[in-house]
């Protein structure tokens, strides 16, 4: 969905036309998800991310003067998966300490992608997860996680650099 499709599914949805929301659920869902669970890490936690981003989606929907909704969304489910994962490191932080401590889980979880991609420093994995999952240029997630181009280039290109020394 380009942008231009995506601008007239967020004017239909303003209407009131829940067909538009549906459509806009069924593009986006997937790559919110994504880019949520490689932010907190959880499963769970990442599917009540992602109906939160579009219970909030349906019941006020970005208003028109926004130039790029789907920059809007996934401004909004990065802000809620930050939300969510600090609040989950206050609460589990013995966890954590316990799952470091085992180093033949540590050295089987690095075989697999996704725990590669946990062990890049947040800001990384966001980057990562925008571009890759959420299909957003670098130049649309510069704002979003308030660094400039280049340096989001930057740690893109670490975050790549990390995963193939990790794998």
């Amino acid at each position: 969905m380009d942008v231009t499709e995506l601008n007239v599914c967020m004017e239909r949805l303003r209407a009131g036309d829940r067909e538009a929301f549906s459509c806009l659920y069924d593009e986006l869902s997937r790559p919110v998800y994504t880019v949520a669970r490689r932010i907190v890490q959880s499963r769970e936690i990442a599917e009540d991310i992602t109906q939160e981003v579009f219970v909030r989606l349906y019941v006020s929907p970005p208003p028109p003067s926004i130039e790029n909704p789907r920059a809007w969304i996934f401004r909004m489910a990065r802000n809620l998966a930050i939300d969510a994962w600090r609040k989950k490191q206050s609460t589990d932080i013995d966890d954590v300490q316990l799952a470091e401590a085992d180093v033949a889980d540590a050295v089987a979880l690095r075989l697999d992608t996704e725990a590669a991609i946990g062990h890049l420093p947040a800001m990384e994995r966001q980057i990562l997860s925008l571009h890759l999952d959420g299909d957003m240029p670098f130049r649309e997630i510069a704002p979003i996680v308030g660094l400039s181009l280049p340096a989001v280039y930057r740690r893109y290109r670490k975050a790549i650099k990390t995963l193939q020394n990790l794998l």
